[in-house]
């Protein structure tokens, strides 16, 4: 199997993306386990904050390595981390990635944060991949303040400086799926940005809520991880209350074995349409 860097860089060499799932329950993995049995595509898999205290990351990384021992190619991403001393447990763990959300913080603070521990990460185990993000969004009637987007010289100096591999930059993307605001991705701004740092990997956060022509021309564009969350738990839901409607059992799995063949379909929709 091959290493998640090395996994990257071939996408990124054929403009294709992989879908980061997030995970916040055992029957969302064994839907996404099923979608990357079924076609063979790689994906990643993550937990943020909430999700690691529900379900707890630790016990994760198992379900994902058993799979990795039956070649499946799936890997593991902490999502949004804050926590650093959280960040540095799940690395030496055995996570493949970590994503230290700083945007936060001021921007100096939040760079001399990400270059500290970076450098420290790296002394000890140089094949983990570090995603970071310094903009924090702010929210107009209509969409995303412009002013709250990835400034291109900016982009630069956090990532030459802090040594992070993956830049989640800012361009008119929402975090999770939104109904009243529209998600107009500024493809002039990533394709500036990704031009200015041709040795680095991008996400494109909020992938649920961004149309299917808006991300086939951003991965054109370099994005080669693109999350998926709103999605997965929005037909986890919508099938599980039609499985309650329509079916009387006392076995709880009764219930969750349709749910997963849905979400199961959602994923495998991802993982083929990011790597067409």
């Amino acid at each position: 199997m091959n290493t998640l860097k090395e996994q990257l860089t071939h996408y990124k060499n054929e403009h294709r993306a992989m879908p980061s799932f997030n995970i916040d329950s055992f029957e969302i993995f064994q839907a996404v386990e099923h979608a990357v049995k079924e076609t063979s595509l790689p994906c990643l898999v993550q937990l943020s904050a909430n999700e690691d205290k529900f379900i707890e990351a630790e016990k994760l990384f198992l379900l994902v390595k058993k799979a990795q021992l039956e070649g499946l190619p799936i890997y593991l991403n902490m999502d949004h981390g804050k926590d650093l001393p959280r960040l540095s447990k799940l690395v030496q763990l055995g996570f493949d990635m970590v994503h230290f959300d700083g945007s936060a913080l001021p921007y100096q603070e939040n760079l001399s944060a990400a270059t500290s521990f970076i450098k420290t990460l790296k002394s000890t185990h140089p094949n983990i991949l570090v995603e970071v993000e310094f903009n924090h969004i702010n929210l107009l009637e209509d969409g995303v303040d412009p002013k709250s987007f990835t400034d291109p010289s900016q982009a630069v100096e956090f990532m030459q400086t802090s040594g992070a591999d993956l830049l989640a930059a800012s361009i008119g993307n929402l975090h999770g799926a939104s109904t009243t605001l529209p998600e107009n991705v500024d493809l002039d701004l990533l394709k500036t940005i990704t031009s200015l740092l041709p040795d680095k990997f991008f996400t494109l956060h909020g992938g649920s809520g961004i149309s299917t022509e808006q991300v086939a021309a951003a991965i054109d564009l370099g994005i080669v991880k693109i999350n998926i969350n709103t999605d997965l738990r929005q037909q986890f839901k919508r099938s599980l209350k039609s499985a309650m409607d329509t079916i009387n059992s006392e076995k709880l799995y009764d219930y969750f074995y349709p749910v997963i063949d849905a979400v199961k379909l959602v994923a495998t929709n991802k993982l083929i349409q990011f790597s067409q």
